[in-house]
């Protein structure tokens, strides 16, 4: 039960979607009625989405100054990766290698 409490929008999803495979594979249910739940597991799912993104919104509310920076930072990181999402990724030849403190760290490799 507390793992439903701690992540309820994964939960409506898989018991939405096990209805949906019910009411598809197995004959003589009422599919209207077994649809209109999934349609209201959705509107639960919108729900509990809108309470993590309140938890968040809290999160960066409770934060130190530093919020406004954090958010542009995720901005900046997502507007990059929008940026890449269509090129292709580089052969392991090419692939980009970071100088740390204990040896160089190698992607794709």
């Amino acid at each position: 039960m507390e793992a439903i409490k701690e992540n309820p929008a994964k939960y409506l999803g898989i018991v939405g979607a096990l209805l949906a495979l019910a009411a598809t594979y197995i004959p003589g249910l009422p599919t209207e009625a077994i649809l209109a739940v999934v349609a209201a597991l959705i509107g639960g799912g919108v729900a509990a989405q809108r309470v993590e993104d309140r938890k968040t919104d809290y999160a960066y509310d409770a934060m130190p100054e530093d919020a406004p920076a954090i958010r542009r930072q995720n901005q900046l990181l997502e507007a990059l990766l929008e940026q890449g999402r269509d090129q292709p990724r580089p052969a392991p030849d090419d692939a980009p290698t970071a100088y740390m403190p204990n040896g160089p760290v190698t992607w794709g490799k």
